[in-house]
């Protein structure tokens, strides 16, 4: 009796504990209607996910960059980077990668840039979403 009340407070503990850490992808995210509220999506027409990526598209442009190093040194490319967008509604890098570190700093510089959001919910609870954005950086003519 005393192994299977321990055990049966293991793996509760194990399932309190994983249910904290679930990180959804953004096609996850979208296929359960759960995705991150950027600012002034509540009363848009389009859905919460489709509002989310036109909002993101429009701040990458907007926020766009060419770092003067990168310039000087005539450097290209795409940068991948993931991140989240965590329980409390805010950014948080999580990889970069491809692209010169110039450009990878300047692609970190986009993302966090992204205004604080209404969180992603799993029924009542906050929940982090994660996603992955390439930028790519060409040499102006």
């Amino acid at each position: 009796m005393k192994k299977l009340l321990l055990l049966l407070t293991f793996l509760t503990t194990v399932f309190s504990f994983a249910q904290d850490a679930i990180i959804l992808s953004q096609e996850n995210a979208n296929e359960k209607g759960i995705s991150p509220i950027w600012p002034k999506c509540e009363k848009s027409r389009q859905s919460p996910s489709q509002c989310f990526d036109q909002k993101l598209r429009t701040h990458i442009i907007q926020k766009f960059e060419y770092p003067d190093e990168a310039l000087d040194e005539g450097l290209s490319g795409t940068v991948t980077i993931e991140f989240i967008i965590n329980k409390k509604g805010k950014v948080e890098v999580l990889e970069v990668t491809g692209g010169h570190r110039y450009l990878q700093l300047a692609a970190i510089k986009i993302i966090r840039a992204i205004p604080k959001m209404k969180p992603g919910l799993w029924g009542e609870k906050p929940i982090a979403i994660a996603y992955t954005v390439p930028i790519t950086f060409r040499k102006p003519q």
